[in-house]
């Protein structure tokens, strides 16, 4: 799983150049993601290190066919997925640092978690000011933000696998996403067979109530 990780985590490199081209005009976020593309290949570099240190190499022939391009689409579908998608990971991550067998991969896990804790509230900032531009897109927002929070066959419910060809397609393990939300629900508590409704209902409720409440 580890190296599932490092590898997705690669996906910085190729979001950072779709955001800055998306978001041209607006200076202020793409001072931003210089900030968020260091800090991401920040933790891509350290698992790569890490593998290293226990004897698994992650050969640089293998990264480029994880590069993928994706047409422009609306900013604040980006900003939504991506301020998701930030929390979501830092759960993640954090089910993973309380689970790790040794103290080195509890710490790296550790700091991943805050670090898309912090990526995720610029996001929340960029996306507030979007809304505010634009009210009447709060329920596209919300409908995007339930799809990217759920999690079953055909849909991992990450940003990277929003793109066609996807960085979940390049992975080694392209099943990467289901597993390991399989494996977090199970480290929270969650029922082994996926999300229950009544679950899953409160966590998109509480996502609405946030973002009607600090939107």
């Amino acid at each position: 799983m580890v190296r599932e990780v490092c590898l997705a985590e690669l996906s910085a490199l190729y979001a950072t150049e779709m955001l800055l081209r998306d978001f041209y005009d607006d200076i202020d976020f793409c001072g931003f993601v210089s900030v968020w593309f260091y800090e991401e290949m920040k933790h891509h570099l350290v698992l790569r290190k890490y593998l290293e240190r226990v004897g698994e190499v992650v050969a640089e022939a293998q990264l480029p066919r994880l590069r993928l391009a994706a047409a422009p689409g609306p900013a604040i579908d980006t900003l939504t997925m991506h301020f998701c998608g930030e929390q979501r990971l830092a759960q993640r991550y954090a089910a993973l640092s309380a689970s790790a067998p040794e103290p080195v991969l509890r710490q790296i896990f550790t700091i991943l978690a805050a670090d898309e804790l912090r990526h995720a509230a610029v996001y929340a900032r960029h996306l507030r000011r979007a809304i505010n531009g634009n009210p009447g897109a709060l329920p596209a927002v919300l409908r995007l933000a339930l799809w990217t929070m759920r999690t079953g066959p055909g849909n991992p419910g990450h940003r990277v696998a929003a793109t066609d060809p996807s960085a979940v397609a390049g992975l080694d393990d392209p099943h990467y996403f289901h597993r390991m939300s399989g494996v977090y629900r199970m480290l929270a508590g969650e029922a082994d067979g996926g999300v229950a409704v009544p679950e899953e209902a409160e966590e998109i409720a509480g996502l609405s109530r946030a973002a009607v409440a600090g939107l």
